[in-house]
Protein backbone atom coordinates (compact mmCIF):
# COMPACT_ATOMS: atom_id res chain seq x y z
CA UNK A 1 0.00 0.00 0.00
CA UNK A 2 2.97 2.45 0.88
CA UNK A 3 4.73 1.73 -2.86
CA UNK A 4 1.48 2.73 -4.27
CA UNK A 5 0.79 5.74 -2.10
CA UNK A 6 4.33 6.76 -3.32
CA UNK A 7 3.74 5.67 -6.90
CA UNK A 8 0.97 8.01 -6.62
CA UNK A 9 2.76 10.98 -5.47
CA UNK A 10 5.07 10.71 -7.48
CA UNK A 11 3.20 10.49 -10.59
CA UNK A 12 0.91 13.70 -9.05
CA UNK A 13 4.09 15.53 -8.69
CA UNK A 14 5.15 14.84 -11.98
CA UNK A 15 1.87 15.89 -13.45
CA UNK A 16 2.07 19.33 -11.65
CA UNK A 17 5.86 19.79 -12.55
CA UNK A 18 5.13 18.78 -16.27
CA UNK A 19 1.90 21.46 -16.03
CA UNK A 20 3.98 24.46 -14.48
CA UNK A 21 6.44 23.94 -17.34
CA UNK A 22 3.54 23.93 -19.70
CA UNK A 23 1.47 27.18 -18.60
CA UNK A 24 4.86 28.97 -16.78
CA UNK A 25 2.61 31.16 -14.84
CA UNK A 26 5.15 33.19 -14.25
CA UNK A 27 5.91 34.17 -17.63
CA UNK A 28 4.13 36.28 -20.47
CA UNK A 29 5.33 33.36 -22.68
CA UNK A 30 4.37 29.51 -22.38
CA UNK A 31 4.33 26.68 -24.51
CA UNK A 32 0.74 26.66 -23.60
CA UNK A 33 0.44 29.89 -25.64
CA UNK A 34 2.76 28.61 -28.65
CA UNK A 35 0.75 25.55 -29.36
CA UNK A 36 -2.11 28.31 -29.93
CA UNK A 37 0.28 29.74 -33.22
CA UNK A 38 -0.97 27.31 -35.97
CA UNK A 39 -4.44 26.85 -35.30
CA UNK A 40 -6.24 27.62 -38.37
CA UNK A 41 -9.02 29.87 -36.90
CA UNK A 42 -6.52 31.58 -34.88
CA UNK A 43 -3.68 32.40 -37.16
CA UNK A 44 -5.09 36.21 -38.38
CA UNK A 45 -5.22 37.28 -34.93
CA UNK A 46 -1.57 35.53 -34.39
CA UNK A 47 0.21 36.41 -37.43
CA UNK A 48 -0.64 40.10 -36.85
CA UNK A 49 0.03 39.51 -32.85
CA UNK A 50 3.10 37.20 -32.58
CA UNK A 51 5.18 39.49 -29.82
CA UNK A 52 2.22 38.03 -27.52
CA UNK A 53 3.04 34.35 -28.18
CA UNK A 54 6.77 34.64 -28.38
CA UNK A 55 9.90 36.51 -27.15
CA UNK A 56 10.49 39.73 -28.97
CA UNK A 57 13.37 42.76 -29.60
CA UNK A 58 11.66 45.95 -30.82
CA UNK A 59 13.23 47.78 -33.85
CA UNK A 60 12.51 51.37 -33.67
CA UNK A 61 11.29 53.61 -36.19
CA UNK A 62 13.60 55.80 -38.42
CA UNK A 63 14.11 58.76 -37.66
CA UNK A 64 14.28 60.34 -41.53
CA UNK A 65 10.95 58.08 -42.18
CA UNK A 66 11.38 57.33 -45.77
CA UNK A 67 7.79 59.00 -47.56
CA UNK A 68 5.81 56.56 -50.06
CA UNK A 69 3.15 59.23 -51.58
CA UNK A 70 -0.32 57.82 -52.50
CA UNK A 71 -1.20 58.24 -56.47
CA UNK A 72 -4.53 56.80 -56.18
CA UNK A 73 -6.84 53.78 -55.44
CA UNK A 74 -7.62 51.83 -58.43
CA UNK A 75 -10.83 49.19 -58.38
CA UNK A 76 -8.45 46.36 -58.04
CA UNK A 77 -10.41 43.76 -56.55
CA UNK A 78 -12.60 43.36 -59.96
CA UNK A 79 -9.42 42.53 -62.13
CA UNK A 80 -10.19 39.46 -63.46
CA UNK A 81 -7.34 36.31 -64.59
CA UNK A 82 -6.91 32.72 -65.77
CA UNK A 83 -5.60 30.20 -63.89
CA UNK A 84 -6.44 26.44 -64.76
CA UNK A 85 -8.97 27.22 -67.25
CA UNK A 86 -11.02 29.49 -64.79
CA UNK A 87 -11.57 33.03 -64.80
CA UNK A 88 -11.67 34.48 -61.78
CA UNK A 89 -11.89 37.82 -59.66
CA UNK A 90 -8.86 38.93 -57.84
CA UNK A 91 -11.48 39.45 -54.85
CA UNK A 92 -12.13 35.51 -55.43
CA UNK A 93 -8.37 34.98 -54.63
CA UNK A 94 -7.98 37.15 -51.48
CA UNK A 95 -10.93 35.30 -49.87
CA UNK A 96 -10.20 32.18 -50.86
CA UNK A 97 -6.53 32.59 -49.35
CA UNK A 98 -7.09 34.60 -45.89
CA UNK A 99 -5.22 37.65 -47.73
CA UNK A 100 -4.67 40.07 -45.06
CA UNK A 101 -2.81 42.82 -46.69
CA UNK A 102 -2.19 44.19 -50.42
CA UNK A 103 0.53 47.14 -51.58
CA UNK A 104 0.95 48.13 -54.69
CA UNK A 105 3.72 50.80 -55.66
CA UNK A 106 4.23 51.43 -59.25
CA UNK A 107 7.33 54.36 -59.82
CA UNK A 108 7.61 55.27 -55.78
CA UNK A 109 4.02 55.81 -55.67
CA UNK A 110 1.34 53.62 -53.80
CA UNK A 111 -1.46 53.07 -56.54
CA UNK A 112 -3.58 50.46 -54.23
CA UNK A 113 -3.46 49.62 -50.53
CA UNK A 114 -5.81 47.44 -49.20
CA UNK A 115 -6.88 45.44 -45.26
CA UNK A 116 -8.67 42.55 -44.79
CA UNK A 117 -9.82 40.46 -41.65
CA UNK A 118 -9.93 43.44 -38.95
CA UNK A 119 -6.18 44.29 -40.06
CA UNK A 120 -4.99 47.51 -40.82
CA UNK A 121 -1.81 49.91 -41.71
CA UNK A 122 -0.65 49.31 -38.11
CA UNK A 123 -0.46 46.18 -38.25
CA UNK A 124 2.57 44.20 -37.40
CA UNK A 125 2.66 41.35 -40.15
CA UNK A 126 4.92 37.98 -39.54
CA UNK A 127 7.31 37.93 -42.20
CA UNK A 128 8.10 34.15 -42.00
CA UNK A 129 11.07 33.79 -44.28
CA UNK A 130 10.79 36.53 -46.20
CA UNK A 131 12.98 37.47 -42.98
CA UNK A 132 15.50 35.85 -44.63
CA UNK A 133 15.51 38.31 -47.55
CA UNK A 134 16.70 40.85 -44.84
CA UNK A 135 19.51 38.91 -43.68
CA UNK A 136 21.08 38.05 -46.73
CA UNK A 137 20.74 42.25 -47.60
CA UNK A 138 22.95 43.02 -44.78
CA UNK A 139 25.29 39.81 -45.73
CA UNK A 140 26.07 42.01 -48.80
CA UNK A 141 26.23 45.12 -46.97
CA UNK A 142 29.26 43.49 -45.12
CA UNK A 143 30.81 42.15 -48.27
CA UNK A 144 30.75 45.53 -49.79
CA UNK A 145 31.84 47.30 -46.94
CA UNK A 146 34.96 45.12 -46.59
CA UNK A 147 33.83 43.21 -43.02
CA UNK A 148 33.54 39.88 -45.10
CA UNK A 149 36.24 39.61 -46.59
CA UNK A 150 35.25 36.99 -49.66
CA UNK A 151 31.52 35.10 -50.33
CA UNK A 152 33.91 32.28 -49.92
CA UNK A 153 34.97 32.46 -46.65
CA UNK A 154 33.76 29.59 -44.45
CA UNK A 155 30.93 30.67 -41.89
CA UNK A 156 33.41 29.63 -38.96
CA UNK A 157 35.68 32.64 -39.88
CA UNK A 158 32.83 34.64 -38.58
CA UNK A 159 30.81 32.55 -36.52
CA UNK A 160 32.98 30.52 -34.65
CA UNK A 161 30.73 28.81 -32.44
CA UNK A 162 30.29 26.76 -35.49
CA UNK A 163 33.88 25.65 -35.95
CA UNK A 164 34.28 22.01 -36.93
CA UNK A 165 30.41 21.94 -37.65
CA UNK A 166 29.73 21.21 -41.37
CA UNK A 167 27.50 24.30 -41.26
CA UNK A 168 30.74 26.13 -40.08
CA UNK A 169 32.77 24.69 -43.44
CA UNK A 170 30.39 25.88 -45.54
CA UNK A 171 31.03 29.03 -47.59
CA UNK A 172 28.59 32.00 -47.40
CA UNK A 173 28.20 32.08 -51.04
CA UNK A 174 26.76 28.23 -50.87
CA UNK A 175 24.55 28.99 -47.24
CA UNK A 176 23.09 32.32 -49.29
CA UNK A 177 22.76 30.45 -52.43
CA UNK A 178 20.65 27.52 -50.58
CA UNK A 179 23.68 24.99 -51.53
CA UNK A 180 25.46 24.29 -48.94
CA UNK A 181 25.04 20.32 -49.00
CA UNK A 182 24.03 19.67 -45.57
CA UNK A 183 21.64 17.09 -44.64
CA UNK A 184 18.21 18.88 -43.17
CA UNK A 185 14.45 17.79 -43.59
CA UNK A 186 12.53 21.02 -43.75
CA UNK A 187 9.15 19.26 -44.93
CA UNK A 188 6.66 21.25 -42.07
CA UNK A 189 4.00 18.66 -42.49
CA UNK A 190 6.57 15.66 -41.48
CA UNK A 191 6.17 14.94 -38.01
CA UNK A 192 9.58 13.25 -38.33
CA UNK A 193 11.61 16.39 -40.30
CA UNK A 194 13.92 18.45 -39.27
CA UNK A 195 12.72 21.53 -39.21
CA UNK A 196 9.92 20.91 -36.59
CA UNK A 197 12.18 20.47 -33.64
CA UNK A 198 14.77 22.95 -34.88
CA UNK A 199 11.54 25.64 -34.30
CA UNK A 200 10.27 23.81 -30.84
CA UNK A 201 13.68 23.40 -29.34
CA UNK A 202 14.13 27.08 -30.11
CA UNK A 203 11.03 28.10 -28.72
CA UNK A 204 9.94 25.78 -26.72
CA UNK A 205 12.49 24.47 -24.65
CA UNK A 206 14.75 27.02 -24.94
CA UNK A 207 17.70 25.99 -26.60
CA UNK A 208 20.39 27.82 -28.20
CA UNK A 209 19.70 28.00 -31.74
CA UNK A 210 23.29 27.77 -33.04
CA UNK A 211 24.36 24.67 -31.01
CA UNK A 212 20.94 22.98 -32.25
CA UNK A 213 22.82 22.81 -35.62
CA UNK A 214 25.90 21.22 -34.59
CA UNK A 215 24.74 17.87 -35.59
CA UNK A 216 23.67 18.21 -39.39
CA UNK A 217 26.49 16.74 -41.66
CA UNK A 218 26.87 17.62 -45.02
CA UNK A 219 25.80 14.62 -47.70
CA UNK A 220 27.61 15.83 -50.72
CA UNK A 221 29.30 18.52 -52.08
CA UNK A 222 28.62 22.60 -52.12
CA UNK A 223 26.56 23.50 -55.50
CA UNK A 224 25.66 19.93 -56.25
CA UNK A 225 21.98 21.23 -56.11
CA UNK A 226 19.45 23.57 -54.90
CA UNK A 227 17.91 22.69 -51.48
CA UNK A 228 16.03 25.03 -49.50
CA UNK A 229 16.53 24.84 -45.83
CA UNK A 230 15.83 26.98 -43.05
CA UNK A 231 19.70 26.96 -40.87
CA UNK A 232 21.41 28.04 -43.73
CA UNK A 233 19.72 31.38 -42.89
CA UNK A 234 20.52 30.92 -39.65
CA UNK A 235 24.10 30.70 -39.84
CA UNK A 236 24.40 33.53 -41.61
CA UNK A 237 22.72 35.51 -38.97
CA UNK A 238 25.70 33.95 -36.70
CA UNK A 239 27.80 35.26 -39.29
CA UNK A 240 26.44 38.76 -39.24
CA UNK A 241 26.37 38.65 -35.55
CA UNK A 242 30.01 37.74 -35.53
CA UNK A 243 31.27 40.26 -37.91
CA UNK A 244 29.47 43.42 -36.11
CA UNK A 245 29.32 42.00 -32.59
CA UNK A 246 25.62 42.70 -31.56
CA UNK A 247 22.83 41.17 -30.97
CA UNK A 248 20.69 40.45 -35.00
CA UNK A 249 17.99 43.06 -34.07
CA UNK A 250 20.79 45.31 -33.42
CA UNK A 251 22.39 45.31 -36.60
CA UNK A 252 19.23 45.40 -38.53
CA UNK A 253 18.29 48.19 -36.59
CA UNK A 254 21.35 50.32 -38.00
CA UNK A 255 21.95 48.36 -41.09
CA UNK A 256 18.35 48.39 -42.03
CA UNK A 257 15.18 50.00 -40.31
CA UNK A 258 16.95 53.51 -39.73
CA UNK A 259 18.65 53.58 -43.20
CA UNK A 260 15.85 52.47 -44.98
CA UNK A 261 13.60 54.74 -43.24
CA UNK A 262 11.26 52.33 -42.04
CA UNK A 263 7.94 54.68 -40.39
CA UNK A 264 7.24 52.11 -37.42
CA UNK A 265 8.05 50.04 -34.78
CA UNK A 266 8.51 46.50 -35.09
CA UNK A 267 9.94 43.31 -33.85
CA UNK A 268 11.75 40.31 -34.24
CA UNK A 269 10.75 36.78 -32.61
CA UNK A 270 13.57 35.45 -30.36
CA UNK A 271 14.18 31.95 -28.46
CA UNK A 272 14.14 33.53 -25.36
CA UNK A 273 12.98 36.80 -22.82
CA UNK A 274 15.58 39.07 -22.14
CA UNK A 275 19.16 39.95 -23.32
CA UNK A 276 19.81 36.52 -23.27
CA UNK A 277 17.35 35.82 -26.19
CA UNK A 278 18.97 34.89 -29.42
CA UNK A 279 16.87 36.50 -32.52
CA UNK A 280 16.12 33.68 -35.37
CA UNK A 281 17.72 34.43 -38.45
CA UNK A 282 15.73 32.72 -40.49
CA UNK A 283 12.28 33.80 -39.90
CA UNK A 284 10.35 36.05 -37.57
CA UNK A 285 10.43 39.87 -38.45
CA UNK A 286 6.79 41.31 -37.89
CA UNK A 287 6.51 44.74 -39.56
CA UNK A 288 4.02 46.98 -41.65
CA UNK A 289 3.07 46.00 -45.06
CA UNK A 290 4.66 50.14 -45.97
CA UNK A 291 7.29 49.03 -44.24
CA UNK A 292 8.15 45.83 -46.08
CA UNK A 293 7.65 48.07 -49.36
CA UNK A 294 10.29 50.26 -48.31
CA UNK A 295 12.71 46.95 -48.12
CA UNK A 296 11.63 46.22 -51.34
CA UNK A 297 11.87 49.86 -53.27
CA UNK A 298 15.46 49.72 -51.60
CA UNK A 299 16.38 46.15 -53.64
CA UNK A 300 14.22 47.87 -56.71
CA UNK A 301 16.36 50.86 -57.01
CA UNK A 302 19.68 49.08 -56.92
CA UNK A 303 18.30 47.13 -60.23
CA UNK A 304 17.70 50.30 -61.72
CA UNK A 305 20.58 51.44 -60.94
CA UNK A 306 19.62 54.71 -58.23
CA UNK A 307 19.29 55.26 -54.68
CA UNK A 308 21.01 54.11 -51.77
CA UNK A 309 21.60 50.50 -52.87
CA UNK A 310 23.42 51.10 -55.50
CA UNK A 311 25.87 52.44 -52.92
CA UNK A 312 25.90 49.98 -49.99
CA UNK A 313 25.49 46.72 -52.15
CA UNK A 314 28.01 44.85 -54.28
CA UNK A 315 27.17 45.46 -58.07
CA UNK A 316 27.60 41.65 -58.43
CA UNK A 317 25.05 40.68 -55.80
CA UNK A 318 23.08 42.98 -57.38
CA UNK A 319 23.10 41.94 -60.55
CA UNK A 320 22.89 38.20 -59.17
CA UNK A 321 19.21 38.81 -57.59
CA UNK A 322 17.67 38.52 -60.94
CA UNK A 323 19.60 35.79 -62.29
CA UNK A 324 19.48 31.55 -61.09
CA UNK A 325 22.77 30.98 -59.03
CA UNK A 326 22.90 27.92 -61.10
CA UNK A 327 21.44 25.57 -63.78
CA UNK A 328 20.02 23.46 -60.79
CA UNK A 329 18.31 26.92 -59.52
CA UNK A 330 16.77 28.10 -63.22
CA UNK A 331 13.34 28.50 -62.81
CA UNK A 332 10.55 25.93 -63.66
CA UNK A 333 12.33 22.68 -62.44
CA UNK A 334 10.13 20.30 -60.05
CA UNK A 335 11.08 21.64 -56.71
CA UNK A 336 8.96 24.46 -55.12
CA UNK A 337 6.10 24.77 -57.50
CA UNK A 338 8.72 25.47 -60.21
CA UNK A 339 10.64 28.63 -58.60
CA UNK A 340 13.90 29.41 -58.77
CA UNK A 341 16.38 31.16 -56.37
CA UNK A 342 19.48 33.31 -56.11
CA UNK A 343 20.97 34.56 -53.39
CA UNK A 344 18.34 34.20 -50.55
CA UNK A 345 15.58 35.56 -53.23
CA UNK A 346 13.23 33.64 -55.41
CA UNK A 347 12.62 33.45 -59.01
CA UNK A 348 9.29 33.11 -60.94
CA UNK A 349 8.66 31.04 -64.19
CA UNK A 350 8.60 33.45 -66.98
CA UNK A 351 9.71 36.49 -64.95
CA UNK A 352 12.01 38.96 -66.93
CA UNK A 353 13.67 40.29 -64.49
CA UNK A 354 11.23 39.71 -61.23
CA UNK A 355 12.19 38.58 -57.85
CA UNK A 356 10.77 38.30 -54.80
CA UNK A 357 11.36 37.47 -50.82
CA UNK A 358 8.63 35.00 -49.66
CA UNK A 359 7.33 33.25 -46.35
CA UNK A 360 5.00 30.15 -45.39
CA UNK A 361 1.27 31.13 -45.50
CA UNK A 362 1.51 33.47 -48.11
CA UNK A 363 3.68 36.35 -47.69
CA UNK A 364 5.56 38.08 -50.63
CA UNK A 365 7.52 41.35 -51.72
CA UNK A 366 7.43 40.43 -55.03
CA UNK A 367 9.26 43.26 -57.06
CA UNK A 368 9.32 43.95 -61.04
CA UNK A 369 12.15 46.46 -61.96
CA UNK A 370 11.63 46.76 -65.56
CA UNK A 371 8.38 48.70 -65.04
CA UNK A 372 9.28 49.89 -61.89
CA UNK A 373 6.10 47.81 -59.65
CA UNK A 374 6.02 45.94 -57.02
CA UNK A 375 3.25 43.75 -54.79
CA UNK A 376 3.60 43.19 -51.06
CA UNK A 377 0.74 40.38 -49.72
CA UNK A 378 0.34 39.12 -46.59
CA UNK A 379 -1.75 36.46 -45.78
CA UNK A 380 -2.66 33.87 -43.45
CA UNK A 381 -3.15 30.68 -45.91
CA UNK A 382 -2.69 27.11 -44.27
CA UNK A 383 -2.92 26.15 -48.44
CA UNK A 384 0.02 28.06 -49.33
CA UNK A 385 2.09 25.55 -51.00
CA UNK A 386 -1.03 24.15 -53.02
CA UNK A 387 -2.12 27.87 -53.76
CA UNK A 388 1.41 28.90 -55.11
CA UNK A 389 0.88 28.93 -58.74
CA UNK A 390 -1.87 30.62 -58.71
CA UNK A 391 -0.40 33.38 -56.41
CA UNK A 392 2.21 34.12 -59.09
CA UNK A 393 -0.93 33.94 -61.36
CA UNK A 394 -2.95 37.11 -59.13
CA UNK A 395 0.77 38.53 -58.93
CA UNK A 396 2.04 38.80 -62.56
CA UNK A 397 -2.10 40.12 -63.57
CA UNK A 398 -1.76 42.49 -60.91
CA UNK A 399 1.72 43.63 -61.86
CA UNK A 400 -0.30 43.86 -65.75
CA UNK A 401 -2.79 45.63 -64.84
CA UNK A 402 -0.70 48.71 -63.95
CA UNK A 403 1.78 48.61 -66.53
CA UNK A 404 -0.20 48.81 -69.07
Amino acid sequence: MKFFKLLLLIVLVAAIVASLWYFRPWSEYSPANFAELEKPEKLTYNFTHMAELIPARTLIKSNTPRDIPVAGQADLLSLTYDFAGQTKTLDDFVKESSTLGLLVVKDGQIEYEQYFQGTSDESLYTSWSMAKSFVATVIAKAVHDGLIESWDDPAEKYAPQYAGSDFGATSIRALIDMASGIEFDENYASETSDIRPFFFGAFIQQKDPDSLLLKFKRSRAEYNDFEYISPNSHVLSAVLRGVYKERLVDIMQREIWEPLGMASNANWLQHKDGDQGQALGYCCLNATLKDYARFGLFHMQAQLGEGQGVEELPSEWVARLTKPATETHEPGGDLYSGRGYSSHFWLPIDGDGMFFAAGVYGQFIWMDPARNLMVVRTSSDPNWTPRYPESEATMKAILNHFAN
